[in-house]
């Protein structure tokens, strides 16, 4: 029996496409995964509103190109309804350098499907409160899933 594919397993590519070109520092991949549309917006974590196609990525460029960053989501949530998905995600934003510690941020990612494609129309990050973050943290110490 053929398996079909389900329309919205294709919004989780768009968000690891996301995380991978975050690690690799790559603007022109992370900006092609925005809808194009000029009401898109990126609040970022440290407080920073983007609004605009050109304003996303210049910010993204410069907060990238003086912090990279892995991210690793620890607990992720998904809502979704015809042509539009949510994910309120837990992330692990790990620097490059091994021995700096994580930040711990919530994100959102609004993702809507547009000519056969999932592209993100916005996302906000706020950085997770310290009893939150210290919750995550020994669970990642103790290598433990989120959901454990």
């Amino acid at each position: 029996m053929p398996r079909f594919a389900h329309i919205f397993e294709a919004a989780a590519d768009t968000l690891n496409a996301w995380y991978q070109a975050v690690a690799e520092v790559n603007i022109d991949s992370l900006m092609g995964l925005w809808i194009d549309e000029e009401f898109v917006s990126c609040i970022c974590a440290d407080g920073s509103h983007l609004h605009g196609i050109d304003n996303i990525r210049n910010g993204l460029a410069v907060q990238l190109e003086a912090r990279s960053v892995s991210i690793e989501p620890l607990d992720i949530r998904v809502y979704d309804s015809l042509g539009t998905v949510v994910y309120a995600i837990a992330e692990a934003h790990r620097p490059a350098d091994p021995a700096a510690l994580p930040s711990m941020v919530f994100t959102t990612y609004v993702m809507v499907h547009e000519r056969g494609e999932w592209k993100i129309a916005h996302i906000h990050a706020s950085p997770m409160p310290d009893d939150a973050a210290g919750q995550f943290a020994a669970k990642m110490r103790r290598n433990q899933g989120p959901l454990h």
